[in-house]
Protein backbone atom coordinates (compact mmCIF):
# COMPACT_ATOMS: atom_id res chain seq x y z
CA UNK A 1 0.00 0.00 0.00
CA UNK A 2 1.31 3.42 -1.01
CA UNK A 3 1.12 6.19 1.53
CA UNK A 4 -0.42 9.21 -0.30
CA UNK A 5 0.09 11.57 2.60
CA UNK A 6 3.80 11.57 2.16
CA UNK A 7 3.49 12.97 -1.40
CA UNK A 8 1.31 16.00 -0.52
CA UNK A 9 3.13 19.31 -0.06
CA UNK A 10 0.17 21.71 0.55
CA UNK A 11 0.41 23.52 -2.80
CA UNK A 12 -3.36 23.70 -3.18
CA UNK A 13 -3.68 25.41 0.19
CA UNK A 14 -1.05 28.01 -0.73
CA UNK A 15 -2.63 28.69 -4.14
CA UNK A 16 -6.10 29.07 -2.60
CA UNK A 17 -4.79 31.45 0.08
CA UNK A 18 -3.08 33.60 -2.57
CA UNK A 19 -6.31 33.63 -4.63
CA UNK A 20 -8.30 34.62 -1.53
CA UNK A 21 -5.82 37.44 -0.83
CA UNK A 22 -6.13 38.72 -4.43
CA UNK A 23 -9.93 38.65 -4.25
CA UNK A 24 -9.84 40.55 -0.95
CA UNK A 25 -7.57 43.23 -2.45
CA UNK A 26 -9.86 43.57 -5.48
CA UNK A 27 -12.93 43.88 -3.22
CA UNK A 28 -11.37 46.50 -0.95
CA UNK A 29 -10.13 48.51 -3.95
CA UNK A 30 -13.58 48.37 -5.54
CA UNK A 31 -15.19 49.60 -2.34
CA UNK A 32 -12.71 52.49 -2.06
CA UNK A 33 -13.24 53.51 -5.69
CA UNK A 34 -17.01 53.41 -5.31
CA UNK A 35 -16.85 55.49 -2.15
CA UNK A 36 -14.62 58.08 -3.83
CA UNK A 37 -16.88 58.29 -6.88
CA UNK A 38 -19.91 58.78 -4.64
CA UNK A 39 -18.16 61.66 -2.84
CA UNK A 40 -17.19 63.20 -6.17
CA UNK A 41 -20.77 62.99 -7.43
CA UNK A 42 -22.06 64.60 -4.22
CA UNK A 43 -19.52 67.42 -4.46
CA UNK A 44 -20.43 68.01 -8.10
CA UNK A 45 -24.11 68.17 -7.18
CA UNK A 46 -23.27 70.63 -4.39
CA UNK A 47 -21.30 72.86 -6.76
CA UNK A 48 -24.04 72.70 -9.39
CA UNK A 49 -26.62 73.79 -6.81
CA UNK A 50 -24.38 76.70 -5.80
CA UNK A 51 -23.87 77.71 -9.44
CA UNK A 52 -27.61 77.69 -10.16
CA UNK A 53 -28.29 79.69 -7.01
CA UNK A 54 -25.66 82.29 -7.97
CA UNK A 55 -27.17 82.60 -11.44
CA UNK A 56 -30.62 83.17 -9.98
CA UNK A 57 -29.21 85.88 -7.69
CA UNK A 58 -27.58 87.58 -10.72
CA UNK A 59 -30.95 87.65 -12.44
CA UNK A 60 -32.57 89.05 -9.30
CA UNK A 61 -30.00 91.88 -9.30
CA UNK A 62 -30.74 92.66 -12.96
CA UNK A 63 -34.46 92.68 -12.25
CA UNK A 64 -33.90 95.05 -9.33
CA UNK A 65 -31.95 97.44 -11.58
CA UNK A 66 -34.79 97.47 -14.12
CA UNK A 67 -37.33 98.52 -11.51
CA UNK A 68 -35.40 100.78 -9.07
CA UNK A 69 -33.15 103.81 -9.12
CA UNK A 70 -29.60 103.12 -7.96
CA UNK A 71 -28.14 104.89 -4.94
CA UNK A 72 -25.12 103.77 -2.96
CA UNK A 73 -26.28 102.05 0.22
CA UNK A 74 -24.02 99.63 2.07
CA UNK A 75 -26.92 98.06 3.97
CA UNK A 76 -28.79 97.31 0.74
CA UNK A 77 -25.94 95.80 -1.27
CA UNK A 78 -25.35 98.80 -3.54
CA UNK A 79 -21.84 100.23 -3.85
CA UNK A 80 -19.59 102.40 -5.93
CA UNK A 81 -16.49 100.66 -7.31
CA UNK A 82 -13.86 100.04 -4.60
CA UNK A 83 -15.98 101.95 -2.12
CA UNK A 84 -17.53 99.62 0.43
CA UNK A 85 -18.52 102.48 2.76
CA UNK A 86 -20.28 104.61 0.11
CA UNK A 87 -17.80 107.33 0.88
CA UNK A 88 -16.46 108.49 -2.46
CA UNK A 89 -13.63 110.40 -0.76
CA UNK A 90 -11.96 107.13 0.31
CA UNK A 91 -11.34 104.43 -2.29
CA UNK A 92 -10.22 101.03 -1.05
CA UNK A 93 -7.39 99.10 -2.65
CA UNK A 94 -9.40 95.86 -2.92
CA UNK A 95 -12.59 95.14 -4.75
CA UNK A 96 -15.87 95.45 -2.87
CA UNK A 97 -16.77 91.75 -3.24
CA UNK A 98 -13.48 90.79 -1.57
CA UNK A 99 -13.83 93.13 1.38
CA UNK A 100 -17.48 93.14 2.46
CA UNK A 101 -19.26 90.90 4.93
CA UNK A 102 -21.53 88.92 2.63
CA UNK A 103 -23.93 88.04 5.42
CA UNK A 104 -24.81 91.66 6.24
CA UNK A 105 -23.72 93.93 3.35
CA UNK A 106 -25.50 92.12 0.52
CA UNK A 107 -29.04 91.39 -0.58
CA UNK A 108 -30.42 87.92 0.09
CA UNK A 109 -32.43 86.31 -2.68
CA UNK A 110 -34.90 83.64 -1.70
CA UNK A 111 -35.73 82.07 -5.02
CA UNK A 112 -37.28 78.75 -5.90
CA UNK A 113 -34.17 76.64 -5.29
CA UNK A 114 -34.32 74.26 -2.36
CA UNK A 115 -31.73 72.21 -0.45
CA UNK A 116 -29.35 75.17 -0.15
CA UNK A 117 -27.40 75.77 3.05
CA UNK A 118 -28.14 79.52 2.76
CA UNK A 119 -29.93 81.89 0.42
CA UNK A 120 -27.78 83.29 -2.40
CA UNK A 121 -26.77 86.93 -2.04
CA UNK A 122 -25.83 89.68 -4.46
CA UNK A 123 -24.37 93.18 -4.59
CA UNK A 124 -24.54 95.85 -7.29
CA UNK A 125 -21.77 98.31 -8.13
CA UNK A 126 -22.30 101.44 -10.20
CA UNK A 127 -19.45 101.52 -12.74
CA UNK A 128 -20.53 104.76 -14.39
CA UNK A 129 -21.40 105.89 -17.88
CA UNK A 130 -19.96 105.22 -21.31
CA UNK A 131 -18.17 106.67 -23.20
CA UNK A 132 -17.13 108.96 -20.32
CA UNK A 133 -18.71 110.26 -17.11
CA UNK A 134 -19.02 113.72 -18.67
CA UNK A 135 -21.32 112.21 -21.32
CA UNK A 136 -23.96 111.03 -18.82
CA UNK A 137 -26.73 110.29 -19.40
CA UNK A 138 -25.49 107.58 -21.68
CA UNK A 139 -25.11 103.84 -21.45
CA UNK A 140 -24.80 103.11 -17.77
CA UNK A 141 -22.78 100.12 -16.50
CA UNK A 142 -23.41 98.13 -13.35
CA UNK A 143 -21.49 95.14 -12.07
CA UNK A 144 -23.59 92.55 -10.28
CA UNK A 145 -21.73 90.05 -8.12
CA UNK A 146 -23.55 87.03 -6.73
CA UNK A 147 -22.32 84.58 -4.10
CA UNK A 148 -24.04 81.30 -3.31
CA UNK A 149 -23.45 78.10 -1.41
CA UNK A 150 -24.70 74.66 -2.29
CA UNK A 151 -26.22 72.04 -0.01
CA UNK A 152 -23.25 72.52 2.32
CA UNK A 153 -21.19 75.58 3.14
CA UNK A 154 -18.14 73.99 1.49
CA UNK A 155 -19.34 74.64 -2.07
CA UNK A 156 -19.14 78.38 -2.79
CA UNK A 157 -19.66 79.95 -6.22
CA UNK A 158 -19.24 83.64 -7.08
CA UNK A 159 -20.44 84.99 -10.42
CA UNK A 160 -20.30 88.45 -11.94
CA UNK A 161 -22.06 90.11 -14.80
CA UNK A 162 -21.90 93.58 -16.33
CA UNK A 163 -25.35 95.02 -16.90
CA UNK A 164 -25.83 97.98 -19.24
CA UNK A 165 -28.80 100.21 -19.82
Amino acid sequence: MINSRAKQSGAVLMVSLIMLLLLTIIGVTGTNVTSLEEKMAGNMRDRNLAFQAAESALQAGETWLNTHAFSCSKNNGRFNPRDKDCNSATAETVEVWDSIDWSTDSVAYSGVLSNLSANPRYIIEDLGCLPAPAACPGIHNYRITARATGGSTDAIVMLQSIYQF
